[in-house]
């Protein structure tokens, strides 16, 4: 799991590197709000180690901005680390979308079981959204199996299937499918997406039902009724 230090206390980063990194955990350091949504942009983090005083952006707008903006940096929890002790502060911090606040000075010990338990919450989160009827996704296997036994997907077959389980029950149109799935690599009337709904429905039979068709829109994953 990835977890990213955004502090431009030298000290405090190299500290935080340390602990986490003697965890298991690959870490990315930035010393600004900036080069910080650059890391993240570039590469998807779990969590984040967010100082508040920061350069060129501080830490609530930085997280407004990964709040809004999920498609561009993810869904990572964050962890507010910082010298502003008042509570309007902490309650400002909270509000925008931080997950845990704590306040200079600080036990690293302590920072790291609260990432910890916050990265153990994502992984169980992960698993009950990526499952749907018998059929499950180990996104860092990259392994899809059915009743437990493994189903062979090409990388789009796998990233279409991804895609409509994370969003089972809901419409996804084609134009979200193409942009996800296949980036700019498509144009206007293309009928991959239906070609490989079909390959879908043919190699997990039972998607035939499950995944419905909506005219002039895209497709929805549902439990067959």
């Amino acid at each position: 799991m990835k977890v990213l230090v955004v502090e431009d206390d030298l000290e405090i980063q190299a500290l935080i590197n340390y602990y986490f990194t003697k965890e298991g955990y690959k870490v990315t350091v930035a010393s600004d709000g900036l080069e910080g949504l650059k890391y993240l942009k570039k590469d998807k983090h779990e969590l984040i180690i967010l100082d508040l005083m920061l350069p060129n952006l501080d830490g609530i707008n930085f997280t407004k901005i990964v709040k809004e903006m999920e498609d561009e940096y993810g869904t990572p929890y964050i962890i507010m680390l910082t010298a502003k002790t008042e509570v309007e502060d902490v309650l400002k911090g909270l509000e925008v979308g931080a997950d845990d606040y704590m306040k200079k000075p600080f036990d690293p010990r302590e920072l790291l079981l609260r990432g910890k338990k916050l990265l153990n919450q994502q992984e169980k989160n992960k698993k009950i959204r990526n499952r749907f009827l018998d059929l499950e996704i180990d996104e860092d296997k990259h392994l899809v199996t059915n009743n437990s036994e493994e189903v062979e997907l090409s990388k789009k077959e796998y990233d279409l299937l991804l895609l409509l389980v994370k969003n089972k029950g809901i419409v996804v149109s084609r134009e979200k499918i193409l942009d996800k799935v296949w980036g700019s690599n498509y144009y206007s009337g293309d009928r991959t997406v239906d070609v490989y709904i079909s390959k879908l429905r043919e190699k997990i039979p039972f998607l035939t039902e499950c995944i419905k068709t909506v005219k002039g829109v895209g497709y929805r994953l549902e439990e067959k009724r």
